[in-house]
């Protein structure tokens, strides 16, 4: 489809830096394949196998296996698709975000994003109705066990809906994230300035650059948050694709992105997420005349964008000292941390279960 973009080139079309895990300074001559095979490789364990296919021109991976990878994502994509019109059907506005919705307009074709649900957004005042709506076609919460003491720490989402089968997962949202997220972009003014392309209701270009990053701020920029920094790599280059092709059509808003950011407590995670993808080689130019990419750095920092250039080496996933580090340091201003911390402490005496009270919309 016209406008849209793949990361392409041998090794991640430069995006990543031109280098993966065999780029490294002191590397052997001739050691490049392998080291490609394996970075794509680890690349495909943190995301799918058809989403790095997509964005390498040879990514070393069976073929079966990346097959195999596209028909699930292309049977989830078409899932949340038909579950986002059900819901729009029924007089309930409702857009994808996340996942769901970088299928629709930064890929050749939905199935090359990996996904492993459908991410919705309704209004906090249509919870009630959409998960009657969704209830009544056997949607049910699974109450699955949460990979932390506290338990399910989330404000903007809940529990997975679990179709009869169990073969469509829907994450519900009533925000674009969590705290502080709704103070920066209210779900309000995300529906009023939304876009739709090929049926599908899709947020502002740059709402969905600030959904990226608090996403993978809140994943601590760790190897969960690869497939949404490739996302945000293919929103840079999508841009500054339009530009070269004088398509007329206006750069993102970076004046608007860093006034919302700077209201919403959200500065720094935006200021660190697109400094990620300057360090990753992407055009930040235009972001930099607004955001302060400069002040963004330390060894914390540094440590993130070696993860990603390594692709997350298995044995050296981020323990609790670096995470508590890139919170405090890189994820989130001292006061959202701070509470953020706080809800943990009382999710240690009284687990969050991830279950909306009906009625109150919480």
């Amino acid at each position: 489809m016209a406008g849209r973009v793949a990361i392409r080139g041998r090794r991640v079309g430069r995006e990543l830096d031109g280098r993966l895990t065999g780029a490294r300074a002191g590397d052997k001559a001739g050691d490049g394949d392998e080291a490609d095979h394996a970075a794509a490789s680890a690349l495909a364990r943190r995301g799918t196998a058809a989403t790095v296919d997509a964005v390498l021109d040879d990514s070393g991976l069976e073929q079966p296996v990346v097959m195999q990878s596209r028909l699930l994502n292309r049977f989830r994509h078409q899932a949340g698709r038909r579950w986002l019109q059900t819901i729009r059907a029924a007089g309930i506005p409702c857009m994808a975000i996340k996942g769901l919705a970088s299928g629709a307009w930064l890929y050749d074709r939905a199935e090359d994003r990996g996904i492993s649900d459908a991410d919705l957004l309704i209004a906090p005042a249509d919870l009630d109705r959409t998960l009657a709506l969704l209830q009544d076609h056997g949607f049910a919460f699974a109450e699955e066990p949460t990979r932390s003491r506290w338990g399910f720490i989330s404000q903007a989402s809940f529990q997975p809906l679990l179709s009869p089968d169990g073969a469509v997962n829907i994450d519900l949202h009533v925000a674009g994230d969590a705290d502080p997220f709704p103070e920066a972009l209210p779900v309000e003014t995300l529906f009023a300035q939304a876009r739709e392309i090929d049926g599908v209701c899709l947020p502002a270009r740059e709402h969905a650059f600030m959904i990226a990053a608090s996403h993978a701020a809140r994943d601590l920029f760790t190897g969960d948050a690869a497939k949404t920094v490739i996302d945000g790599l293919l929103m840079l280059r999508h841009q500054a694709e339009m530009a070269q092709a004088e398509t007329g059509q206006a750069e993102m808003d970076w004046a608007e992105i860093a006034r919302r950011s700077r209201h919403g407590h959200m500065l720094r995670p935006v200021s660190v997420f697109t400094a990620l993808l300057h360090r990753l080689d992407a055009d930040t130019s235009p972001a930099a005349r607004h955001l302060p990419l400069d002040r963004v750095g330390g060894s914390t920092f540094e440590q993130v964008v070696q993860d990603h250039l390594r692709m997350f080496p298995p044995a050296e996933s981020p323990g609790t000292l670096d995470r508590l580090a890139r919170q405090w340091r890189l994820a989130a201003a001292p006061s959202v941390a701070l509470k953020r911390d706080l809800r943990r402490l009382a999710g240690l005496v009284r687990p969050h279960r991830g279950i909306p009270r009906r009625d109150t919309g919480s």
